[in-house]
């Protein structure tokens, strides 16, 4: 067996003879097989943009919600409370939600931001609350945050990426020596669960993104690329910097944060030019992309069975393209 990463952030662990479709490095580009033992670093495998499976439960507005309470919402005392700048959208919204829900909102000034308390009748059961249970995320601390293994809707997935990453993420716009404007969307968590979670949601709606891990110490205060710390764990970010993908993105999100949604804004119309990689001889297209192996690792003798996918040989698992043979 060995353990296998890839640059996005992705590991899968598969035995020696898995087979694997990888893009020839050299000569002409098509696509060749190879098996386990024979990959190396640099292998570039593709995963689908377009073989998502979405369910039917939640709300692009409970997507929202749950986005923005996993990011500066409090859920583990008695009445949930949400932090945030009172004059941006994110307040607004939690105002307008819990008006919707019956709760009261008691708004308790600390310094630039605004402590939001969401109050409900003596004896009763909170219905702020009550929406939090139901998605799986009520009593989450910061490190063990994660969304539940429902059978979520595509709606509630763009409103709960929304909701992420107007509270936890950022929007960078930069310009190289060259005056070449680039620029990331990128959502931070000590969370590796959530990090995991957001990756494969991102991917699933056509988004290539890559996990990377922040190690580094800060003490509590200080901050990491823009992000306020507030523990000593490491940080996982998850990033989104391809040009179409930007644009993808950019056509989905809801940001209600004024200053994020003008940069993306910005950013969009300064790389919304750039094409997808399209070739008959690389026989990929905007509906595809690639993800290159990062490192291997072996993992010794483990017991495995063999998945046969009929008749094309290919299935996707962990978001990448592989084929039948033997797998943990």
């Amino acid at each position: 067996m060995k353990s296998i990463r890839f640059v996005s952030g992705r590991t899968i662990e598969a035995a020696l003879d898995q087979q694997w479709i990888t893009q020839r490095r050299t000569g002409r580009q098509a696509w060749e097989w190879k098996r386990t033992r024979d990959l190396v670093p640099g292998d570039r495998v593709p995963f689908p943009l377009s073989a998502a499976y979405f369910g039917t439960e939640g709300k692009a507005r409970e997507g929202y919600f749950v986005g923005a309470m996993l990011g500066d919402g409090g859920m583990t005392s008695c009445t949930p409370e949400f932090h945030g700048d009172p004059l941006d959208g994110a307040v607004d919204f939690m105002r307008e939600f819990a008006a919707e829900h019956g709760c009261g909102v008691r708004e308790i000034p600390q310094g630039s931001i605004v402590r939001l308390r969401f109050p409900f009748k003596a004896g009763h059961r909170n219905p702020i609350t009550n929406c939090l249970r139901r998605f799986g995320v009520w009593g989450q601390r910061c490190d063990e945050k994660r969304l539940p293994d429902l059978e979520l809707s595509r709606d509630f997935w763009v409103g709960c990426l929304s909701g992420l990453i107007d509270t936890d993420g950022c929007v960078r716009e930069r310009v190289n020596s060259r005056g070449t404007v680039h620029g990331s969307v990128e959502f931070a968590t000590v969370s590796p669960l959530l990090a995991v979670q957001v990756s494969d949601a991102l991917l699933r709606i056509g988004v290539a993104n890559r996990v990377r891990l922040d190690q580094r110490q800060h003490r509590q205060g200080h901050s990491i690329n823009g992000y306020a710390v507030v523990s000593r764990r490491p940080i996982q970010i998850v990033e989104i910097s391809r040009a179409t993908s930007l644009v993808r993105l950019a056509g989905l999100l809801d940001l209600r944060i004024g200053h994020k949604a003008r940069t993306l804004e910005r950013l969009v119309a300064a790389v919304g030019h750039v094409a997808p990689a399209r070739s008959e001889m690389h026989g990929y297209d905007d509906s595809v992309a690639l993800d290159r192996v990062k490192n291997i690792s072996p993992l010794g003798v483990q017991r495995v069975c063999r998945v046969t996918a009929s008749p094309s040989g290919l299935f996707v698992v962990n978001g990448l393209v592989t084929g039948a043979g033997s797998r943990r």
